[in-house]
């Protein structure tokens, strides 16, 4: 698989459009539900509307499949189904015609969608792009469990739904849940629940039925999930690899976290491949640090500043000129250029990747169209050139023990 996320359309993000935002910020709007709640029913719909039908359209797809890409991953939140609480303020229902529509041009041009729930009822980590930052209220907090029951309906409606002959083609696969905060809500209640929601969606769609399923690793590891679940009717799993979350990780030079994706990140794909089964990475980029605007929330700051909250120190750097791709230098080019090399060959020794994202407003290093435009992600991503890890050196396996 190689493919690009279409985030910020049927899921909103601060960090990748803004400009929903900054009009209401003074208000105390930090997201999806607060924008919602703020301007109220109708001029939401009107604004989410709008949004919709001009951040992806039909010349999306076309300049996907033009640059080889081969799939999407589209980002949806549990109101696109419906069946609101009466204190959920989100538009409902009306993101999934959106959809509907973007799976047909899918279609035409040979493009496979996977859809995935990005958004749980209660939201499963307190993060923005959960529809609602905060307390993590599902399979956590007063209606956790309620939460996590609803959650398993909606995955449910989305499996048998692509479980239809007309869809099984064009959409294979299917994200059950986005970052669940396993680390917080606890392991063994994030994988009962995979176990339980995986089994009765292949008690509906039968054995060999309906899309392959895909689980995220919770921020727990690859190596959490060994073992995990084992001769499940296809189920894979998936994991985030960023480094600008990571302030240890933004502190090597350049040099180290390009060795660091090819040999780490090879071989957590490659040892996961064997040690579960067919291991994906849904989430990438090219950024080393955490200047995008608004990437941690709304005026929370940025650890590359030392600015973000308890877990920042010292700055690492300055960001300014960081979001302005007119002002890198050459050589801050090539790097972005190899380090999306790195990545894309580290992550093809498992089944494959989605960048995030396919465009944003202001931030050129999560948007794959920019990158192309200015240089640093190939016109043609099946026509790469020789392997960069394996030309520069750089180990694809070593094991998930070595240090």
């Amino acid at each position: 698989m190689r493919g690009v996320n279409l985030g910020g359309w049927l899921v909103l993000e601060p960090f990748i459009t803004p400009s929903l935002f900054d009009p209401y910020i003074s208000a105390g709007v930090v997201d999806e539900y607060t924008l919602c709640k703020h301007l109220g029913p109708d001029v939401s719909r009107k604004l989410l509307e709008d949004h919709y039908a001009s951040w992806v359209t039909e010349d999306t797809f076309m300049r996907l499949r033009d640059l080889g890409l081969n799939h999407v991953r589209v980002p949806v939140g549990f109101w696109a189904l419906g069946n609101l609480a009466a204190d959920e303020p989100y538009v409902p229902n009306v993101a999934w015609n959106y959809l509907l529509r973007a799976i047909e041009w899918a279609r035409k041009y040979g493009i496979r969608v996977m859809v995935e729930l990005h958004a749980a009822p209660g939201s499963q980590n307190g993060w923005n792009h959960s529809g609602r930052s905060g307390l993590i209220n599902w399979l956590n907090g007063t209606m956790g469990t309620v939460n996590a029951q609803r959650t398993a309906t909606y995955v449910q409606q989305l499996a048998t739904f692509f479980a239809s002959p007309a869809y099984a083609h064009v959409g294979p696969i299917m994200g059950m849940l986005n970052e669940p905060a396993a680390y917080e809500i606890g392991a063994q209640k994030v994988k009962s629940w995979y176990t339980q929601t995986f089994n009765s969606v292949r008690q509906t769609t039968g054995a060999g039925k309906g899309p392959w399923i895909v689980i995220h690793d919770g921020f727990l590891g690859l190596e959490a999930f060994s073992g995990f679940m084992p001769k499940s009717d296809r189920l894979m799993l998936d994991e985030h690899q960023y480094i600008m979350f990571n302030t240890d990780l933004m502190k090597m030079t350049s040099t180290a976290q390009l060795q660091f994706a090819c040999s780490t990140w090879g071989a957590a794909s490659r040892s996961s491949t064997l040690q579960f089964g067919p291991t994906m990475v849904g989430e990438f980029s090219v950024a080393v640090n955490d200047c995008a605007k608004y990437l941690n929330g709304i005026n929370s700051g940025s650890r590359w500043e030392g600015t973000f909250g308890e877990v920042s120190g010292p700055p690492m750097g300055s960001c300014v000129n960081e979001n302005d791709a007119s002002k890198y230098s050459s050589t801050y080019k090539q790097f972005l250029k190899n380090f999306f090399e790195a990545q894309v060959e580290a992550f093809e020794q498992g089944s494959g990747w989605f960048f995030w994202n396919f465009k944003t407003e202001s931030n050129p290093l999560w948007s794959y169209f920019d990158g192309v435009d200015q240089g640093w992600i190939p016109k043609d991503v099946n026509n790469r050139g020789p392997g960069f890890c394996v030309a520069n050196g750089f180990s694809l396996n070593k094991t998930l023990t070595d240090n």
